[in-house]
């Protein structure tokens, strides 16, 4: 007798793991689901927040004027910046507009004040002008001539 109810006792612990176990193990399936839902929701949440601020991120530049930003944005991370640090960029950006050149000055490496080839033709017109003599006038000439055969003006 005394073996039967020890034996009893030790198949009903038995069972008893045996039922307990399953159902820790859904538990744990079941925390495993919700862990991964949380994830899903939560990586949703994160997409809808950039969609969010790339849309406020375009407004603003919109109204802001600046124009062909689109061509720096690859090199921007827009979720990176937040209301104030946009608005410094977009007024740096603002303020960076080319400024436009007069018609008729120089565009390269110029600056439209005369070089000193120009100042010496100058000079020399005046003297050829003022005294009226042949041999000015032949200076003047010869002067121009060279100007234009190495690419300056007049």
């Amino acid at each position: 007798m005394t073996n039967e109810t020890t034996v009893q006792p030790e198949q009903e612990v038995i069972e008893e793991q045996a039922i307990e176990q399953p159902t820790e193990q859904t538990e744990i399936d079941e925390l495993r689901a919700q862990v991964a839902e949380f994830e899903a929701l939560k990586a949703q949440i994160a997409e809808q927040e950039a969609t969010q601020k790339a849309e406020i991120f375009a407004q603003k530049v919109e109204q802001s004027g600046v124009k062909d930003f689109d061509k720096l944005q690859p090199f921007l991370d827009a979720t990176k910046l937040e209301g104030d640090a946009l608005d410094e960029l977009l007024g740096i950006l603002q303020g960076m507009k080319p400024k436009r050149t007069p018609i008729g000055t120089a565009t390269v490496g110029g600056s439209g004040n005369k070089t000193d080839h120009q100042i010496v033709l100058d000079q020399a017109k005046a003297k050829a002008k003022r005294t009226g003599s042949a041999e000015d006038i032949a200076t003047f000439s010869g002067l121009k001539q060279k100007i234009k055969q190495f690419g300056g003006r007049q």
